[in-house]
């Protein structure tokens, strides 16, 4: 081989080493911001329904089909009351600019958060985003101001004169498909914001905006304040299901212990809640200050912070367990919360135990329904660890053994309950046990005195 060949050779060598270190680090970028996913077709073949928006719109993932194409309409209307904020159309117009020229620079970085290639609205990308992130930001403002009991601009908002619409559009907002990045929801509320503070004083960050929006799906007293996340439903995530302060790890699960998941054998309880409390495992209400991970198991009761259960709570449960199983840096918390609940509840006396504890706050009556959609929801469903194992064997080897004097205490005091409730829960029952006993020792008595007559 001539020195020119090998000269040839070797440039080659380091140009390919070269492009390819530069496609790698291409990569890995934006892997790291790769956040908003399709739902998987094992996933959506389960429950379609759970997974595509039914009134609005988000994103690119659904934009144009027909059946949401109504509420374009409002989307519009409702851009250009945001942009009313502003005191004249010079102003207007300089706000207009700002919010285009923002979402225009991070358009590289929009496109790095969708599982796929977004072509077919290459042009209009910018003005999806700036529609979509206005429309989202006045929705929050106005339901802010409605909380408020402030008036609301403009005379007719077909959105809050429509009772159902609302929690429609929570629903629609916290599904994985309909998602656009959080940092255009933040780049347009730093650029709006002073401009609304001469109407009112909104919250400080779109955080607390997004939070009081979406407080109702969890019933939950909502605090601490971050940006850091990928878009609504990773807030959801993070807030109204983890920690509402971000901790660490190994501080989220203090309660638990993660260990790798078990290819065979059981995730959860051996035994239903029902189940559980007859053999002297005992139920009680968590503090509803920390998180649903919040588990604990101590002298023979199992305390579980309340959870707020609606028409809504499947859907919601199911697209946090989706944006999971995409999410490669998620860990797989909600899927090991429901995991833990669907082993618990498995009968409607499941649910009633848990609700007279204050645990399950059901503001619906389908218990059945809540039974059919917990029976799928978990199909195709891989967790990758079970965050509460180690608590589940505990509770599963306590029940076994009979050396714990809590455990006689509540298998003695359910069972007493259980005859109260039966024979002495009215006065009429109280009467029908005392006459059926009175007639027991008469019948024993009268069969004494016939086998040992009176001499």
């Amino acid at each position: 081989m001539s020195e020119s060949t090998t000269q040839t050779a070797e440039g080659f060598t380091a140009k390919l080493i070269e492009k390819t270190i530069d496609k790698l680090a291409v990569g890995i970028s934006e892997s790291e911001d790769l956040s908003i996913y399709r739902v998987p077709n094992k996933l959506r073949e389960v429950k379609a329904d759970a997974y595509n928006p039914r009134v609005v719109s988000i994103g690119p993932f659904h934009r144009g089909h027909q059946d949401l194409a109504p509420m374009e309409k409002y989307k519009s209307l409702y851009v250009l009351r945001f942009f009313q904020y502003t005191k004249t159309p010079q102003e207007t117009r300089i706000c207009l600019e700002d919010c285009t020229k923002a979402l225009y620079d991070l358009d590289k970085q929009v496109r790095r958060c969708y599982s796929e290639e977004i072509k077919h609205i290459d042009n209009t990308l910018t003005e999806v985003m700036l529609l979509d992130g206005c429309f989202i930001l006045e929705l929050f403002l106005r339901y802010d101001q409605h909380c408020l009991n402030m008036k609301l601009k403009g005379k007719v908002d077909p959105i809050f004169n429509n009772a159902w619409m609302i929690p429609a559009l929570r629903q629609d907002l916290a599904l994985l498909e309909n998602q656009i990045p959080f940092i255009v929801l933040k780049k347009l509320y730093q650029i709006i914001r002073p401009s609304v503070v001469n109407h009112y004083t909104p919250p400080n960050s779109v955080t607390s905006l997004a939070l009081k929006f979406f407080q109702p799906m969890n019933n939950k007293a909502l605090a601490g304040d971050t940006e850091d996340c990928n878009h609504l439903l990773d807030l959801l995530h993070k807030f109204c299901f983890l920690p509402t302060k971000l901790a660490p790890l190994n501080q989220i699960l203090s309660t638990s212990h993660i260990v790798p998941i078990r290819i065979s054998g059981i995730l959860g309880f051996n035994h239903a809640a029902s189940e559980l409390l007859w053999y002297g495992v005992e139920f009680e209400k968590g503090s509803m200050e920390g998180n649903l991970l919040d588990i604990a198991f101590q002298r023979g009761v199992i305390k579980i912070p309340p959870v707020f259960i609606d028409n809504t709570t499947d859907s919601l449960f199911r697209n946090l367990i989706a944006f999971e199983q995409c999410h490669l840096n998620s860990s797989h918390h909600i899927t090991s919360y429901v995991i833990f609940l669907k082993s618990l509840i498995r009968s409607k006396e499941d649910i009633k135990l848990l609700q007279r504890r204050g645990i399950i706050d059901q503001n619906w009556g389908g218990e059945d329904q809540f039974l059919s959609n917990f029976g799928t929801i978990l199909d195709q469903v891989h967790p990758k660890d079970f965050h509460f194992d180690h608590l589940c064997e505990v509770v599963n080897c306590y029940r076994k053994s009979w050396f714990h004097w809590q455990t006689h205490k509540v298998f003695w005091t359910v069972r007493l309950k259980y005859l109260y409730q039966t024979y002495f829960s009215t006065a009429w029952s109280m009467i029908s046990f005392i006459a059926a006993f009175c007639l027991f020792v008469l019948t024993i008595t009268q069969t004494y005195f016939a086998i040992h007559p009176a001499h």
